[in-house]
């Protein structure tokens, strides 16, 4: 019987023991695990995506092993866009970290509900200090989609704990529900060549079914290859599937022009795209304004690229752009990207300032892609003139006084539609005198005499 594949994204702070928890669990090392990286080796950090297994009747855990460094952020979000659920490291000895909380918000911006946080080092300090700990890791979950989350104590220099570990990971897992249906599609996070074999490239397919011999295409480089083969863990496979960890190799293709934020999918069943709209909230944590033409990175799937942010919000038909977006504000985004990318509506989407100091929390906003390709779009500014009521003798007409300063600027404003300050709508009818003056209707009579409001918009430029 086929195991089921599950991916469980390992975060934490540095030196927190994410990389020694992974190798005491696990049997099969694959892409850059347990820092095989020659220059993780050297810096005694993880500082790339690494993958390692273990087999958990019914299931194949594949570890995604994330780097903890401030400056890795990127890494660290793209782990969160492969796993099914996660295991949140935490040192007894040092307890919650800046980056501690990042890795939270991460999870939680991307709704991974399913996670086992893990006190580590516990062989260190004594049983009140790892209570005080857990303290605080249940003040700092509190209000997340992690708050509930069942918490360990282990030592993963000298194994306690680790059965405890397995147990907990069976009790949160669950047989999860793919995207079986579907073109083929998987985010590349690694690619290099072996000879005899062509260019492997390394993912966790997201949706479909690829088998050896069909033609698969590398976008956004709209290169095609067929497949050469198909492994996971060392096990030669006929095709892979929707949540398979595999590597896939194509003859031909060269392996240093492939780049995360690759995808291997089925022929012209994605597109690239240098523009999205997205829906987004500010992180109730981030302490900084999101205004227009700022620079910001954004990620989306494995990807982290710079780009402009531009807010705004609905009003009638028009895009109103936004001059700030603070903590906890809904608001909609049009993005310009520096680079292009591979998107899809509804793809989870982040916002970081990756300009900031790592000592500040810099995961800024979360949401989804609502338009992956937006065209004709755009943006307004919006303005409000305030005019004056004067009640006429008709019931639901009125005359307003100085929303224009000539009859000809008055003219231009019939059609436009007027609210009064307690909201109550009308429609300016025509113009009235020489001066300015427009009479309103309304559908039934304003019973106040002073302001009246009319919006006005103003095409916004986009761009620098």
């Amino acid at each position: 019987m086929r195991l089921i594949p599950v991916h469980v994204g390992l975060f934490g702070h540095i030196d927190h023991g994410k990389t020694a928890i992974a190798r005491i669990l696990s049997e099969k090392i694959s892409t850059a695990g347990l820092d095989k990286h020659p220059q993780a080796q050297e810096r005694g950090i993880s500082i790339d995506l690494g993958f390692t297994a273990f087999n958990l009747d019914p299931y194949r855990v594949t570890l995604v092993d994330a780097p903890g460094h401030a400056d890795l952020i990127r890494s660290v979000v793209a782990g969160a866009n492969i796993i099914d659920a996660a295991m949140l490291v935490i040192a007894a000895d040092e307890g919650p970290k800046p980056q501690t909380g990042e890795h939270i918000l991460i999870l939680d911006s991307f709704s991974i509900s399913k996670a086992l946080i893990i006190i580590n080092k516990i062989d260190l300090v004594e049983k009140s200090r790892v209570n005080a700990v857990e303290r605080s890791i249940k003040a700092l979950l509190k209000g997340t989609i992690l708050e509930n989350s069942p918490i360990v104590g282990v030592s993963a220099k000298t194994g306690e704990g680790t059965k405890s570990i397995k147990e907990a990971l069976l009790e949160l897992l669950k047989k999860p529900v793919r995207e079986v249906k579907g073109p083929f599609k998987m985010p590349i996070d690694h690619a290099f060549h072996i000879k005899g074999a062509g260019t492997v490239m390394t993912g966790t397919v997201h949706r479909g079914t690829i088998n050896i011999g069909e033609v698969a295409e590398i976008m956004p480089l709209e290169i095609q290859g067929k497949i050469k083969s198909i492994q996971t863990f060392g096990e030669n496979l006929q095709s892979a599937v929707a949540g398979d960890r595999v590597g896939i190799a194509i003859p031909g293709v060269q392996a240093r022009v492939i780049y995360r934020g690759c995808y291997l999918c089925s022929p012209g069943s994605l597109s690239s795209t240098d523009t999205i709209l997205a829906r987004l909230k500010v992180n109730k944590f981030f302490k900084f304004n999101l205004s227009p033409r700022m620079n910001v990175h954004l990620t989306i799937g494995t990807p982290t690229v710079a780009g402009v942010i531009y807010p705004f919000q609905k009003d009638d038909d028009y895009n109103v752009v936004l001059d700030q977006v603070s903590a906890n504000h809904e608001f909609f985004a049009y993005v310009i990207l520096n680079s292009l990318i591979v998107s899809e509506s509804g793809d989870p989407i982040l916002i970081s300032r990756l300009d900031l100091p790592p000592t500040n929390l810099r995961i800024a906003a979360s949401g989804k892609v609502i338009n992956a390709n937006p065209s004709d779009f755009s943006l307004y500014q919006l303005s409000i003139k305030e005019g004056n009521i004067r009640i006429q003798s008709h019931k639901e007409e009125v005359i307003i006084d100085n929303l224009a300063r000539s009859q000809f600027g008055a003219k231009n404003l019939i059609g436009k539609q007027v609210e009064t300050i307690t909201g109550r709508s009308g429609r300016i009818i025509s113009s009235f005198g020489g001066k300015g003056a427009v009479i309103a209707k309304f559908s039934e009579r304003p019973n106040e005499s002073a302001i009246v409001y009319l919006k006005k918009y103003k095409r916004y430029k986009l761009g620098t």
